[in-house]
């Protein structure tokens, strides 16, 4: 049996291993980066941003089919037209908040529990509405407004200019080559300096007369750049910035078997992650996640209901995401960490006071938002194993998420 089920969970890691690979020699496609699509697995099982299902432990004894969302997607779900700034701003409070309710399974899947769960992020700095850092980023890209101003002023010049003209064959080629001058200077990486003498004053003037000051320090300190070289470094900085953020959260669950009592297994959790350095475009970082719990449990040392049991937990780990250099997409993960257990009421039969157990988590994007992680416990006293493997399903696709059903 146990020989059987190695080679299953060999034959299954092998088959995601080839799906993976093979997502990821496919021709890049178009990408829209956001935050969501920018953070690592681990960083969406800390607060997921719309909704997640994850069927857990299913090689194990007590396995569980959980959902988890948070308010403001199921509002933006039931009403697209809540995908505006202001409601985006109105409801933070309800975008910092998860709620996800579960089913416990034996092994022969048959009902054998629920549970139900509320988290709230104290500090999430992916979001610009609450994160300084991004913020502060944020401002920086308001650089796109004054390209906005400056191309319209830019048009308006040049029509003017014309319709003063005569309007000869010469006129509409000389307004041709202008339309063609301020695209290339939008849009590709030649050096302002190289434009043209003509063409070069009129945008520092255009810049002065309409106060456009990020342009204007840019274009005079450094005219060997160009606008869109300074648009790439604007957009890398905010990818970059949004995988080193901290995320924070605070969550209480509760989970009822058959035959016990209602909140007879209650865990008051924390969880960090940190990306601990900002990478490249495209590069590999590394995450620091931390978890401490404490779950009260009953006793059934005493006879009467209670939940005097207590059990405290630490888990300190790193996480190693690997991205995809096309979609800066997070594809594989392995996560180290150590937990700290300790017991605070009366200990049971060969029980320890005090116990630790070394962890490695191995995550894989199969396709899109599904991710299948493979959890290994060791404790190094006893020389126990445990393996558990998991699959989650985040859907976070806008595009199909509001899609109208035909």
């Amino acid at each position: 049996m146990k020989y059987k089920l190695q080679k299953i969970c060999f034959t299954l890691l092998l088959s995601m291993a080839m799906l993976s690979s093979i997502a990821q020699t496919k021709a890049p496609a178009a990408t829209i980066f956001t935050a969501d699509s920018l953070v690592s697995g681990n960083t969406k099982d800390v607060l997921t941003s719309f909704f997640q299902l994850a069927f857990d432990n299913l090689i194990g004894q007590k396995k569980e089919l959980n959902f988890n969302s948070n308010p403001f997607a199921v509002m933006l779900k039931s009403n697209p037209n809540l995908n505006l700034d202001k409601y985006y701003t109105k409801y933070r409070p309800w975008r910092k908040l998860n709620f996800g309710f579960g089913l416990k399974l034996d092994t022969s899947y048959r009902f054998n529990g629920f549970s139900s769960s509320i988290k709230y992020s104290i500090i999430d700095e992916r979001d610009p509405t609450t994160s300084n850092l991004l913020f502060t980023r944020l401002q920086i890209a308001g650089f796109a407004d004054e390209r906005e101003i400056l191309n319209k002023a830019l048009m308006d010049s040049a029509q003017k200019i014309f319709k003063a003209s005569a309007q000869t064959d010469a006129d509409f080629d000389q307004l041709s080559n202008f339309r063609d001058t301020v695209s290339i200077f939008f849009n590709q990486k030649i050096a302002f300096k190289d434009l043209g003498k003509n063409f070069q004053q009129m945008v520092l003037s255009l810049a002065a007369k309409n106060k456009l000051v990020q342009i204007q320090k840019l274009l005079t300190e450094n005219p060997a750049t160009s606008l869109k070289s300074n648009d790439l470094k604007i957009y890398d900085s905010l990818k970059n910035a949004i995988k080193k953020c901290l995320l924070w959260t605070v969550s209480i669950n509760d989970t009822t078997y058959q035959k016990q009592f209602f909140f007879s297994n209650v865990v008051i959790n924390s969880e960090l992650s940190k990306g601990i350095f900002e990478p490249r475009p495209g590069a590999n970082n590394v995450e620091l996640n931390l978890k401490a719990a404490c779950n009260f449990l009953t006793d059934t040392l005493r006879s009467a209901k209670n939940l005097k049991r207590v059990l405290f937990s630490f888990e300190p780990g790193v996480n190693w995401v690997i991205r995809d250099k096309n979609s800066d997409r997070s594809y594989f993960e392995l996560k180290l960490s150590g937990s700290y257990y300790h017991n605070f009421s009366s200990l049971y039969a060969k029980e320890r006071r005090d116990s630790l157990t070394l962890n490695t988590v191995m995550r894989i994007r199969v396709i899109n938002d599904i991710w299948i992680p493979l959890e290994v416990k060791y404790d190094p006293k006893t020389g126990n194993v445990f393996g558990f493997l998991n699959i989650k399903a985040n859907f976070t696709a806008l595009g199909n998420l509001f899609k109208k059903d035909s």
